[in-house]
């Protein structure tokens, strides 16, 4: 099944590490401590992981003019780490209103502080796209103004209503390697926590943030699917979170459950994806672990993964750009094709 050497994986993360490492060391930009340093670690990984996985996507197109990766790897190195940043929210919000089970929650300064948290690389990055698309379009509309502007509305709203080509550009999704797509996810998840506070806090939330609650939920399915692997994610980070809470695991550092984790870890690239459901048991397993302290021999506690992982909200906005630049500017897609005799369309 596998195209792509595992050894390519492996050298970008040495690099990756590498960088990341010396970087640190040099300007010690990670001087931070954290409740969660095991998580911040795992973060780390999870961006490379994603810049690895979607850098074979872009192999596979080259080559095959299909953007699907046929390495159960390289796939679960994207799917799997998405849904490891799903539960990772999931995980640390949910603890927040465990926390707060009787002093109330800050629900306007949580709203405020997510949008911020997202919006300014989000827009940084939508810009970076929007001009990439003009200069591929000699700055010409290809499309009504109205066409246009209702694009730049769908995507200045976190693709949460639905994700839209540029100018009639069809290859528009190929910028940011169509990373967005789990944006709504995220929104969705912030926006259903006052409901779901209600079975937590003793103080509940004011009625206007119920009220918007549910309007954006029912809104939400309204115009999207039901996605139930996706949503699993989230209730894999709450178990977490309740596991941590209830100290329900003793000796969290102990050989035997590292050891687990790693045979979790082996036992993931056997699925296609992380939508199979024992696949998804394996990722909450190993991510209950993780979150409850699990330093996977100490690996998860190296200040290097933990600089990778305050840029990892960064990293997966901006990657697919750079490699979309590199092969559409650099190297040309048609010239990238030419040896294998694939045309673009």
């Amino acid at each position: 099944m596998n195209n792509l050497t595992p050894l390519f994986a492996l050298i970008v993360f040495i690099i990756a590490f590498s960088t990341a490492y010396i970087i640190n060391l040099k300007y010690k930009v990670n001087n931070l401590s954290s409740r969660y340093e095991t998580v911040d670690g795992l973060r780390g990984f999870l961006a490379i992981s994603v810049f690895i996985s979607h850098a074979s996507l872009w192999y596979q197109y080259i080559h095959e003019n299909q953007w699907a990766s046929k390495s159960y790897l390289y796939s679960q190195l994207g799917s799997t780490s998405v849904a490891f940043f799903f539960m990772i929210s999931s995980f640390l919000f949910i603890s927040k209103l465990l926390n707060s089970k009787e002093k109330g929650f800050d629900w306007r300064l949580f709203f405020v502080s997510r949008f911020f948290r997202l919006a300014p690389m989000y827009y940084f990055s939508l810009t970076i796209i929007v001009i990439t698309v003009m200069i591929i379009s000699d700055w010409k509309l290809k499309t009504g103004m109205f066409q246009f502007l209702h694009e730049m509305f769908l995507l200045g709203t976190f693709t949460v209503i639905r994700d839209t080509s540029i100018n009639n550009f069809g290859l528009t999704y190929l910028i940011n390697a169509g990373v967005v797509w789990s944006l709504p996810f995220e929104w969705l998840f912030y926006f259903s926590l006052p409901l779901i506070s209600l079975i937590i806090l003793k103080k509940k939330p004011p009625v206007f943030y119920l009220i918007i609650s549910l309007l954006f939920i029912i809104g939400y399915f309204y115009v999207n699917a039901i996605r139930i692997p996706f949503l699993l994610s989230f209730v894999g980070g709450a178990i977490a979170a309740l596991v941590v809470k209830k100290k329900l695991l003793e000796n969290k550092n102990s050989t035997l459950l590292s050891i687990l984790i790693l045979v979790c870890l082996a036992l993931i690239p056997q699925f296609e994806n992380s939508n199979n459901i024992y696949c998804k048991l394996l990722i909450t397993i190993v991510f209950i672990l993780i979150a409850s302290g699990n330093t996977l021999f100490g690996i998860l506690n190296s200040s290097t993964l933990k600089l990778l992982g305050e840029i990892s909200y960064s990293t997966y906005l901006i990657h697919g750009i750079i490699l979309f630049l590199v092969f559409y500017f650099g190297f040309g897609l048609e010239k990238a094709k030419k040896p294998f005799g694939i045309r673009i369309l």
